[in-house]
């Protein structure tokens, strides 16, 4: 009777190691690896959102500081005493100057769908070329007006920007927890399995002689 019962209990604890040790290689395999190529994703994305706003960031610092020169520069070029030929030499050339930054953003915005890279910037650029070669009231307004709504434009896609990196980033944050988790529950059951295991061998040594000859017995 012994002998059965001992032979028992090790049959149950080598099952129950055995299936704790494939549950835990198992949970490892596809769960954790699962939260970890997730987590990969999700840190792709922040990045890519992270380099989209630093360009339309710098792209709106750069044209503030050339529309501040330029308005200077237009107001200089209409005073009485001004050299004209010098003050419409430093005006084109800070027409191209302001031109660049609007182009970055314009491609952020392409690059979101937000409209047609080659149709807005063709516009903007004969505006730009019809300021460069008439300096006047009129021309110059009409590009700082096309300007600003490109660059808030800009602005406006930065906010929901962020908006989505502060969701991926809630993600990743989630994400995290559940690998702590999903690592504390494979631990678990790597040392259960190694427990029922280190059980079934004690047992198996701790025979008594009338149990092991009852259990060679039985074998024949």
């Amino acid at each position: 009777m012994t002998g059965r019962i001992v032979r028992f209990s090790r049959l149950v604890t080598l099952i129950g190691g055995s299936i704790s040790a494939v549950v835990g290689i198992l949970w490892s395999l596809l769960y954790i690896n699962r939260l970890t190529d997730e987590a990969r994703v999700l840190a792709d994305m922040r990045d890519e959102i992270g380099k989209r706003m630093t360009t339309i960031q710098a792209a709106a610092s750069e044209y503030f500081i050339a529309n501040q020169q330029g308005d200077l520069v237009f107001v200089l070029a209409h005073q009485g005493n001004a050299r004209q030929d010098l003050a419409a030499l430093i005006y084109k050339g800070n027409m191209l100057d302001r031109e660049t930054p609007v182009r970055n953003m314009i491609g952020a915005l392409a690059m979101a769908r937000q409209l047609d890279y080659r149709q807005t910037y063709d516009a903007f650029d004969q505006l730009n070329q019809t300021a460069r070669q008439n300096l006047t009231t009129e021309t110059f307004f009409a590009v700082k007006q096309r300007e600003k709504e490109i660059i808030t434009q800009g602005q406006d896609l930065a906010g929901t920007l962020l908006g989505q990196q502060f969701e991926i980033r809630k993600a990743i944050n989630a994400n995290d927890a559940a690998q702590h988790k999903a690592r504390v529950i494979g631990a678990v059951f790597s040392i259960l399995s190694t427990l029922l295991l280190l059980f079934a061998s004690i047992a198996t040594r701790n025979q008594t002689p009338e149990a092991a000859e009852e259990a060679a017995a039985a074998t024949y």
